[in-house]
């Protein structure tokens, strides 16, 4: 390269306005490489001296040498500072994008340099994309755009939010040209995989840890996080902040970090996504209890990295875990959210680890984005409400660290983390595809599994032995430190069969708020106009209508926890008829001097007594002969 700039004479601004550079480079033309080569450095030279049009006289200068093989479409792209030379055909390719109509009148394509550089195949779906380059203001910039956005003037005018000069007028000549340019240098173009997401890839990669893969997505917002997975800052200091996290007394924090590992392990055991929430007072360092977990992969800032709020749309929850496949999604702030009954919403959308079925503008039914991994987030409070369904409660494990401080300096924690991250999740996953890893690590699941069970519900018994396995196989690849979590340290997070029943947590509830509301219960007290029932020693009596009400005003479904509650022995019933094996699921009573029917619900404190007896074989009119004697039944 160094001969080729002495070839070059030290040309001034008005000797570009001479033949004299255009006709030296072009005596170069039997050698190509050569005169490709001096083209560039002379191009560099005509900016030293801040002459502007170089390419565009040189087209003007070829075009004057070679009329003939222009028109026959042997032309060349020349933009100034071009990625790439491509054949452009009829086109002329300097400052801007022009060609000659039919009637030999030359109409401008576009007013600034544009042209595909790579063609971008998604590894997961096949499909292809084209990475567009183009120049504004002196600065070439890159955006990847489908094909079918590039192959419609409708649909390529929405380049102009990215600055491509494009608009209705000129949409149509634009698709034209790519179209053209790309079907011309279809081999030349590189070809680049890509993917739209984080985690596990088709050949057994892990995205963004891989070389030769790129995002191929259309989300700005997205690209920016995937470019934050990288590798910042010293290893040392952040090694440092982890391992005083394991060494330390909070098991809130330690199944923080321990939950960020164990996000690429879900789809490995064959298990559904499931939620950690760290919830307590304000100011005890949980969100930096999520930055840790952040860290472990990419940049953990708040705002600048890829932690989430929880005030996002459900839609945009759907996209962000689609995204995060198999990396931790982290949602922060959990009080943000208004709406109680959404808890629920969300938890069942994420946890079952695919988007909703839509359809397609073109007809039948979009791709559904799936992912598999572990929602790690922060909150206030607890994410599952006494409310919330069953299977709200089984795929989540609450983690209450309540006015505990997670860290000792948490500010000084979260400065250090901004600073240094993304070296535990590369080594993590690249020990992961070594040879016989991923059968140790589903021995080690299924042991912690058989550990845990028992009372414990199975799908908390999954979701933990997979946190157990992800700190174990953590400390045996990075951190050689013996501090991994125990079973006897996460089981006091987890629920138990009887807890996860959302019919027994409105059994407490009920009890609750029966001994919380006293006066609604005696006739003898001033009621505003409303009681409720009445109470006599170990049963509540509760009109019906009043029952199904409080209910329904809490979330829980009255006909659901009467069924539950009679097959549990909560309730007794009244004979539907006689000599009938059937019951009625209410009892009759006397309350202000008229028989009401009303739910009969035992309050069942733990203690052995005759209330407990089997309401199938109780003889209620001894029973109420002996307990309630003032009772018609």
């Amino acid at each position: 390269m160094s001969e080729v700039s002495l070839l070059i004479p030290d040309y001034t601004y008005d000797d570009f306005l001479t033949e004299a550079p255009y006709a030296f480079l072009y005596q170069q033309k039997e050698n190509k490489f050569l005169m490709a080569t001096m083209l560039q450095k002379m191009s560099k030279k005509a900016k030293e001296v801040k002459y502007t049009g170089f390419m565009a006289t040189w087209r003007s200068y070829l075009q004057m040498q070679r009329p003939d093989t222009m028109v026959l479409g042997e032309s060349e792209t020349m933009f100034e500072d071009q990625p790439v030379q491509l054949s452009c055909g009829a086109y002329t390719c300097t400052t801007n994008v022009r060609r000659t109509n039919e009637y030999g009148v030359e109409v401008e394509v576009i007013s600034h340099p544009i042209m595909p550089v790579k063609r971008i195949i998604d590894i997961d779906s096949n499909s292809e994309k084209l990475d567009i380059a183009y120049c504004r203001g002196g600065h070439w910039k890159n955006i990847i755009v489908g094909r079918e956005n590039l192959a419609s003037a409708q649909k390529i005018v929405s380049l102009a939010r990215n600055g491509v000069a494009v608009n209705s007028e000129n949409a149509r000549e634009l698709v034209r040209f790519i179209t053209d340019i790309e079907s011309r240098n279809y081999e030349k173009l590189p070809v680049q995989n890509s993917t739209e997401h984080c985690g596990w890839l088709p050949n057994g990669q892990f995205a963004p840890f891989c070389d030769g893969v790129v995002y191929g997505g259309e989300s700005p917002e997205f690209g920016r996080i995937y470019d934050g997975f990288r590798q910042t800052g010293s290893e040392e200091a952040w090694m440092d902040i982890a391992k005083s996290v394991r060494a330390g007394r909070s098991v809130p924090a330690r199944i923080a970090l321990a939950a960020s590992f164990a996000a690429p392990l879900v789809s490995l055991c064959g298990a559904l996504p499931f939620f950690v929430h760290l919830w307590g007072t304000q100011g005890c360092g949980k969100t930096v209890g999520l930055m840790l977990a952040a860290s472990v992969w990419g940049n953990p800032d708040i705002g600048a990295g890829y932690i989430k709020s929880f005030g996002g749309t459900k839609v945009s929850q759907e996209l962000y875990a689609a995204f995060c496949c198999n990396v931790p999604v982290l949602l922060d702030e959990l009080q943000v959210i208004s709406d109680r009954k959404m808890f629920d919403d969300i938890i069942y959308m994420l946890c079952e680890g695919m988007s909703k079925g839509r359809g397609a503008k073109e007809g039948g039914l979009q791709l559904q984005r799936r992912w598999s991994t572990c929602m790690l987030t922060t909150g206030e409070m607890p994410i599952v409400q006494s409310n919330s369904g069953g299977g709200a409660a089984v795929r989540t494990i609450e983690v209450n660290y309540g006015g505990e401080p997670l860290f000792e300096d948490a500010r000084n924690v979260a400065n250090t983390l901004k600073e240094n991250y993304g070296f535990a999740g590369r080594t993590f996953v690249e020990a992961l595809k070594e040879p016989g890893v991923i059968n140790l690590l589903r021995n080690t699941q299924k042991k912690f599994y058989s550990m845990l069970s028992g009372d414990i519900q199975d799908k908390q018994v999954l979701s933990a032995s997979i946190l157990l396995t992800a700190d174990k196989i953590a400390d045996a690849l990075i951190f050689h430190d013996k501090r991994s979590l125990s079973v006897e340290e996460i089981k006091p997070y987890l629920v138990t069969q009887e807890e996860a029943d959302v019919n027994y947590r409105c059994y407490q509830w009920l009890l609750g708020y029966v001994s919380a509301n006293p006066r609604r219960f005696d006739a003898a007290e001033d009621q505003n106009g409303e009681l409720w029932g009445t109470r006599k020693d170990k049963i509540i009596y509760i009109i019906k209508p009043i029952f199904e009400r409080i209910l329904r005003q809490e979330g829980y479904s009255p006909g659901a926890f009467l069924t539950w509650a009679r097959r549990k022995r909560k309730i007794f019933c009244d004979d539907y008829g006689e000599g009938s094996g059937n019951r009625r699921l209410t009892r009759r009573v006397t309350i202000s001097g008229r028989v009401t029917a009303c739910i009969a619900v035992i309050d069942d404190d733990g203690e052995e007594d005759e209330v407990k007896t089997d309401p199938e074989k109780v003889d209620y009119e001894e029973y109420i002969a002996v307990n309630e004697p003032d009772m018609p039944f």
